[in-house]
């Protein structure tokens, strides 16, 4: 059976007006893979004419051995027709920049004791900004909290979450102060936001990205990466407002600059 998921990244056509952004310095390719890589980023790896597809992500990037290390994927047999696939293209997005690359095929090695892909250094990457998620960093002085409840455990107590940036496409936590389940491709349902001035947005997240972070004070916490899942327009419309009205206060705080 085929994979059957939705929220995956999807393959970006490429065109003759997107030259501007593909990438062909092994540097730069190496750096965002990187970047990829320690972000935990969820990787989207299709192949076949039907575009059958397994999620993946970077473990290892080797410029020097122009390899790169990808993780299998939870379903064998999705693992083993990669194996077989002559094309294979990656997509991803991180902080809302869409990443795709492609491999001309993948074999099958062991990494740190367990099976693997590998690759060579793709030749060129597509990076693209998606400029209608606009992000902003969430103000220190009156930090947003996403209310998360319980998942599965109707009578577990809500999780509260500092969100560090917000987009229309979604957010970024830190700091949950009870146990939350945020490994990559988690599902958040009815989750809350209270927007000062605005409303309450309840949203259902989809966590794309996570790793730890140590603060100046030594505390570690965990930060995790959420895409918004089917929100509704009028709900949009709200983080939008948000958006605007702290852009404006920022832009005056500056001097109009």
């Amino acid at each position: 059976m085929k994979n059957k998921i939705d929220n995956r990244e999807t393959i970006e056509p490429v065109t003759a007006d997107q030259d501007e952004y593909l990438i062909r310095s092994r540097v730069e390719i190496a750096a965002i893979l990187n970047t990829l890589c320690q972000a935990g980023s969820m990787i989207t790896a299709y192949f076949g004419s039907d575009n059958d597809f397994t999620l993946t992500a970077i473990l290892a990037v080797r410029p020097g051995e122009d390899e790169v290390i990808m993780d299998y994927g939870a379903d064998a047999d999705a693992n083993q027709r990669a194996l077989q696939a002559g094309k294979i293209t990656f997509v991803a997005a991180h902080e809302r920049i869409k990443v795709q690359f492609v491999a001309a095929s993948l074999r099958q090695v062991r990494f740190e004791g367990r099976d693997a892909f590998s690759m060579r250094l793709p030749a060129a990457l597509l990076r693209l900004q998606r400029r209608e998620y606009f992000r902003i960093v969430a103000p220190l002085l009156r930090p947003l909290r996403c209310v998360i409840t319980p998942q599965g455990a109707p009578s577990g107590a809500p999780a509260e979450a500092t969100i560090v940036d917000i987009s229309c496409g979604g957010i970024a936590i830190i700091d949950c102060r009870q146990p939350v389940n945020l490994e990559i491709g988690a599902c958040l349902r009815n989750c809350r936001i209270q927007l000062p001035g605005i409303g309450t947005v309840t949203a259902t997240m989809l966590i794309k990205s996570n790793y730890d972070v140590t603060l100046k004070n030594g505390a570690r916490h965990r930060h995790a990466g959420c895409e918004f899942v089917d929100l509704p327009e009028s709900v949009r419309a709200l983080v939008q407002r948000y958006i605007n009205r702290m852009e404006s206060e920022r832009k005056y705080r500056s001097g109009g600059r």
